[in-house]
């Protein structure tokens, strides 16, 4: 079950214009040498850091409010580590979208950069037959994760369209990796629910990234480091639903510019009788995930709803 967005005349009106330049541009920065992508993605980040002066302030807040204990000089380390791994992220976008694995599914040189480690959990869980649910949280090594998961197995990934459609064209498009076995992986829009269950039911894998604040009606609202915030309990009702496992899958980018995937065993009585534990729970996996890697977590996502004064001062903040 796969969902494939058109192309639209209306994508060549000047309006999209800037969109097609900034996609060229990323089309012609994929041309460059492997390490020299990651050379420009740090210095794009840096640039990003002055530039992008709101989420700047919303970034510092929310790693403050995550390590509390850190000091204003600790916290201004990390927050600039995050917008270089920011800057990277960009670089991988353009190696996924155009990158060499799509000449050639089986041997393409983006298999070289990754070392799985817990795959065996993945295979245990697959071997069930009941599907696969693939636990991702929002690092900003989110697209290589799909493209490295795609060379395991066919899966489904759910996502949020853009509010642009052009935008949500481009990386359904991106997105849309294809296999060796001559299959695609297509993303599947959340609010797909159908299309989501179908794929449990028949056995199949599919990613979801439920860790990101949730507005929607049946939101519950957890701690999150120790802040109450909404949370999308998605991951608890999709396996009650399916009796599918649950798989925290986690990507971490290594000093040397290299990837480790770390699949974590399947939760065990998951999911239980409350979407709130089951979410707590979730967030916990999470939390110990963000602390071992916290300048690769997605920080400038507004996660506790906060709304900041132009000093970067926190006003308001909605549980």
């Amino acid at each position: 079950m796969s969902q494939a967005i058109p192309f639209k005349k209306q994508f060549v009106c000047p309006r999209y214009w800037g969109i097609w330049l900034g996609v060229g541009l990323l089309r012609l920065l994929s041309f460059l040498p492997y390490q020299t992508k990651f050379t420009l993605g740090r210095g794009l980040g840096r640039a990003m850091y002055w530039l992008a002066g709101g989420r700047r302030k919303l970034a510092r807040q929310n790693i403050r409010l995550a390590f509390p204990e850190h000091s204003d000089p600790e916290i201004e380390t990390l927050l600039k580590a995050h917008f270089a791994s920011l800057g990277i992220s960009l670089m991988e976008t353009a190696m996924v979208w155009w990158g060499n694995y799509r000449k050639q599914p089986n041997n393409g040189f983006e298999r070289s950069l990754v070392e799985y480690k817990g795959l065996e959990n993945f295979k245990q869980a697959q071997a069930r037959g009941k599907g696969v649910l693939i636990l991702a949280p929002h690092f900003t090594t989110l697209e290589m994760t799909g493209l490295f998961v795609s060379f395991l197995t066919h899966f489904n990934a759910i996502y949020r369209p853009h509010d642009n459609p052009l935008m949500d064209y481009l990386i359904a498009k991106g997105r849309s990796i294809p296999l060796a076995d001559g299959r695609s992986v297509h993303p599947i829009a959340n609010h797909n629910t159908r299309g989501m269950l179908k794929v449990l039911r028949n056995g199949e894998s599919m990613t979801i990234l439920p860790d990101q604040r949730y507005r929607s009606r049946g939101h519950v609202k957890v701690s999150f480091f120790g802040h109450i915030t909404r949370s999308n309990p998605a991951t608890s009702k999709l396996a009650k639903l399916t009796d599918c496992a649950v798989v925290p899958c986690l990507t971490e980018r290594t000093p040397d510019n290299r990837y480790i995937v770390t699949f974590l065993p399947a939760l065990d009585n998951f999911p239980s009788e409350s979407a709130e534990q089951d979410t707590l729970r979730l967030h916990a996996i999470y939390e110990q995930a963000i602390k071992a890697n916290p300048t690769q977590y997605l920080w400038v996502h507004n996660r506790w709803d906060l709304k900041l004064n132009k000093h970067g001062e926190i006003i308001s903040r909605k549980p």
